[in-house]
Formats: structure tokens, sequence, C-alpha cells
């Protein structure tokens, strides 16, 4: 996910010295990320406290080789020795998995997701792989934070798209942005973004509600994130006018990437530039955001009285006709996932989500009126069970708690929907969803489930 008005994926700068490598090759790359690594990790408290990362292990592989990154080097690894730690490298994206006791993250380099970012942001990739991997591991952290536990509310951007609380969330943005990089304006900025915040929160309270958990986590994440990839490049920790210098926030004008108009991509940059803002002004406020609900924006912006400014109309054009598009996409795709949700002849397939095999690219995150679980709009990923195998292929699902367990929730019967299921086994033919799996049925509240195991 490209963050809002960042470069990357919830990140800012280059690890490596120059910062502009070209290295695709996994040896390389390895050396570069490791880098990288042993800069940032052992110093990782002192960006977030309670936060440990030193002891974490990075695997990198392709095509059957792998390298065992750590801050005290890199290891070439072989197959027989990952087989031997029952570690395979996922197919695409990342995984989760333990070397030697300790939390480690396993990434496919040969994953075409991580060069096209990479190049989005005009960064390198081990740069991308780095702040990816540092990401996975920090989020581990925040499960412990009280904020995070509390969380309930769903996560996503509300179906249909929207194009004011985007614009507000945008302008919000740029005012923090602004302070940041002229603190001779920093007093009127931040009254214009107490303004938009205060204009978002009146006027879509249900979305600043839904917002809250997610403004913690990856706000918190965003602003990790942006310290790492400045200390990698070469910023002392407590060198604020360094981290200024090598950070890439920078406001929104007419060329937006979609992906930084979703309440997710806004809740990482706000919480990053927010946080770098909170650095210079408040003592103790990481403590605050890891305790509570109270976000960084919030943090920042209490006491400071709004004052009105206008809109940039460019900005609003320019959020409308993304979103013109990025609806024109999705209505086909979710308008009927919605309808086959609330008709409740309709049985529903659960997939266990613990069944996933590495990192699930979601597509995007929504959320619809009526429907209790988040909506994900073009699901990739693969679900081994012991009863059998599901692939989703750009699927349109459902997920969420159910009896508290997170599944992946298909409401089944579609049109054009060929999956049938007999003995106690589905077999999946939508085009979308594929495969087969044993399964137990029961009936919730008066539907159909059959439970995949």
């Amino acid at each position: 996910m490209v963050a809002l008005g960042a470069a990357g994926c919830s990140d800012d700068s280059h690890p490596n010295p120059g910062g502009t490598s070209s290295q695709t090759a996994l040896k390389p790359v390895a050396v570069e990320v490791q880098e990288a690594v042993a800069k940032v990790w052992p110093d990782a408290p002192q960006i977030w406290p309670g936060t440990v990362l030193k002891d974490r292990k990075i695997i990198l592989g392709d095509r059957g080789r792998a390298r065992l990154i750590s801050v005290d080097g890199v290891t070439d690894l072989s197959p027989a020795e990952l087989a031997k730690k029952k570690i395979a490298i996922p197919r695409g994206g990342s995984s989760y998995a333990t070397w030697d006791g300790h939390p480690a993250v396993v990434m496919n380099v040969s994953d075409p997701s991580y060069r096209s970012d990479a190049e989005m942001a005009g960064q390198s990739l081990s740069t991308t792989l780095f702040a990816a991997a540092t990401d996975e591991l920090y989020h581990a952290t925040e499960q412990k934070w009280k904020a995070w536990k509390k969380g309930g509310e769903l996560r996503g951007t509300e179906y249909p798209l929207a194009v004011m609380p985007r614009l507000y969330r945008a302008m919000l943005y740029n005012d923090l942005v602004a302070a940041y990089r002229d603190p001779r304006q920093r007093n009127q900025r931040l009254a214009g973004a107490a303004y938009w915040r205060s204009k978002w929160q009146k006027e879509f309270p249900d979305e600043a509600k839904r917002a809250a958990a997610t403004d913690v986590g990856e706000g918190a994440a965003g602003y990790f994130d942006a310290v790492a990839t400045a200390m990698a490049a070469g910023a002392g920790r407590g060198d604020q006018a360094e981290i200024r210098k090598r950070s890439q926030f920078r406001p929104l004008d007419q060329a937006i990437d979609p992906g930084q108009v979703t309440l997710d991509a806004e809740s990482t940059a706000l919480g990053g530039i927010a946080g770098l803002l909170l650095d210079e002004t408040r003592k103790g406020w990481k403590q605050e955001v890891s305790r509570g609900r109270r976000t960084p924006v919030d943090l920042l912006l209490a006491g400071v009285s709004p004052v009105a400014e206008p809109p940039s109309d460019p900005l609003r054009r320019s959020i409308q006709d993304i979103l013109s598009k990025l609806n024109t996409d999705l209505i086909p795709r979710l308008n009927p996932l919605v309808s086959a949700y609330h008709d409740k002849a309709r049985p529903l397939l659960l997939i266990p989500m613990s069944a996933a095999e590495g990192d699930l690219d979601a597509g995007g995150y929504y959320v619809s009126h009526g429907v209790p679980y988040a909506i994900l709009a073009r699901l990739n990923g693969t679900f081994r069970l012991s009863g059998g195998t599901i692939e989703a292929k750009e699927a349109s699902v459902l997920a969420g708690q159910i009896g508290g367990h997170p599944y992946l929730i298909v409401p089944m019967g579609a049109a054009g929907d060929k999956s049938t299921v007999a003995s106690n086994r589905v077999q999946l033919s939508s085009g979308t969803l594929t495969g087969s799996s044993q399964v137990a049925t029961r009936r919730t509240g008066g539907r159909e489930e059959y439970v995949a195991r």
C-alpha cells in the first residue's frame, strides 16, 4: 500500500548509502538490507519505547536460494536448511516464521509487487524490502498495546467511495506537511489542520469513530517507518534536522496515486508526519498513543483553535477523478457481494484465516452499510487446510470475526458460480475462488454455514 504523500509503502528514504542503488539480484540486495538492519534495529527502543528488533531476522528468498539477515550479518541458506526449520519461501509477499526461537519475516524477493513499489517510489529494492520487513515486525509489537487490544471497529474506506472525507483528510495532511517543513508557518498551518480535522469529525462521525484504531496503529507505524528509514540513510536518532531533510513526506497535489486516498494510507501518513512534529513539541507522546485511544494527530492538535481555510480545487478535482474511476471498478465487484450477503437464503462459506499461506494481498479494505464485516476487493492468496486447498485470485470476499475466530466469509450461489457442496466437501469454481476442502455444516441465526477444515 502506498502511503499518503510518502514514497513507498509507509516508508520514506533509502537505507543504502547512495540512496539510489539499482541492485535487484538476491546477494547484493541482501547485503544492502543488512546494512540498514545493522544501523537501525539495535536502536528501535529509542524510536518507539518497548520495540525490540535487534534479535529479529529477515529471510530473503529467490528461486530456491535464500539469505538469512540479522544485525550481525548475512548467511546463505540451503533448501535443506529451510526444510529442516519447516520454512517455505511464500509464492508472493511475506510470511511469519521463527528462526532459532526468534521472530522472522520471510520474503519472496522475486515478487513483482516489491519492484513496482520501489519504482513507484523512486527508491531501491533494498529500501522497499527493509521497510516492509521492519513494518511487519513493528506491527507485531503493537499487538501488545492497550490501544490495539481495545480495537473492535471495522477497518476500511466506506463504499461507495465519497470525495469529501478524503478531501478533508488530504487537506489536513497537507497542512501538517507544511507545518513540519517550515516552522515559521507552524502555528498557521496547525490551525488549518485543526479546522479540517474538526470538519471531518463533525460531518463524518461514523468514519471518525471507526478510523480511531487505524489512526493509532497505522499512524504509529508511519512514524516508526519514517524515522527508521531516515536513520538507515544516515540520520542520527536525535538529529531532527537530518530526519527532516531525509523525510519524503510531500504535499499532495494533482498527481495523486489511487492508493493514497484510502483510510489506511491516510492513517499511515497522518500519523507519520504528526509524530515527527510531536517529537519537536511534546514529550511522552508515544506512551500516550500506546496506552490509550488518542491518535498522534489528536495529541498534536490538542488545544489548537481551528481557523477556516478554503479547500484546494485542483486537489478536489483530482480526488474526484480517482474515486470515480475506483467506484466504476468496484461496483461490479462489490455490489453483487453485498447483495449476496444480505440474501439470507444463500449459505456462507467460512474459510479460517489461520489457513492462509504467507502474505495475503487484500486489494483494498472497504466497509458498507449493513455489512458487519470488512470487504476485501481483490483478494489473492492460498489457504491450505487439512481437508484441501483453496485459491483466491482477484476475489471479492468478506472478512471478520465469527464466534471469536477470524474467517474469510464467502456468500455462495452468486450468478455464474458453479460451486457445489456434497458429502461434506465444497468444490469451488467461481472463477476467482477455486479448489476444494472438507466442510462442517452448521446453522447460525437461521442461515446455513459451511466451515472449511
